[in-house]
């Protein structure tokens, strides 16, 4: 595992969360400490979660630079004085970004503990979806699990692809970059031809 290249995919990761944690404060009114506080829910919730499932130390705890890139990020939406509607497509790439990327990090963490590739690919997920969901639930904003877009299964595809590269025997360099613009070009995809998953409970006109 090349360390040095994981810990900058992490940083970036938890820099892309933490921006779209900040955007959407800022757009339901909250305050420079509700803004920095969202954004450093985003940033860790997921990383978090798995950390404590893994039984293994929580990751901020060990090296708060993670709080300090979350609090840092906060600052530029005082500086990007745009309409949500003008910033959203940025807010998507970073989105996407920190999806492909924490779906690397929860894996390569997961086969560091030796588990199964099968729970490796759950931490993948957990780690990549539980910081947007967290980010939803305290911004009062339409959970990503309840929208028509696909969020958890853009997830899954990054932990599979990054999961068939790693057995592939792809440098992590290779695996991540195929990685990521696979997951974008996967979402983009989805949104153009509208695609979602079957409910049990299909939406009914009134």
């Amino acid at each position: 595992m090349n360390v040095e290249i994981l810990q900058y995919i992490d940083y970036v990761g938890t820099f892309a969360f933490a921006i779209t944690g900040a955007f959407i404060a800022a757009e339901i009114g909250m305050d420079l400490f509700g803004i920095m506080f969202l954004a450093i829910l985003t940033a860790v919730g997921g990383g978090t979660v798995r950390d404590i499932v893994l039984d293994i130390p929580v990751f901020w705890l060990k090296s708060p630079i993670y709080i300090v890139i979350a609090i840092c990020a906060s600052p530029i939406v005082f500086i990007i004085k745009k309409p949500f509607s003008l910033i959203s497509k940025y807010l998507f790439m970073f989105d996407t970004c920190a999806l492909a990327f924490f779906a690397v990090i929860g894996i390569e963490k997961a086969l560091f503990q030796e588990v199964h590739y099968f729970v490796a690919f759950v931490m993948g997920i957990i780690s990549a979806v539980l910081g947007g969901i967290i980010r939803s639930l305290f911004s009062r904003e339409v959970s990503v699990l309840y929208s028509r877009e696909l969020y958890a299964t853009v997830a899954a595809f990054a932990s599979f692809i990054y999961l068939v590269f790693k057995y592939l025997n792809f440098d992590l360099y290779l695996s991540t970059s195929l990685t990521v613009i696979l997951t974008f070009l996967f979402r983009i995809t989805s949104i153009k031809l509208d695609l979602s998953l079957p409910r049990a409970k299909e939406e009914t006109a009134e």
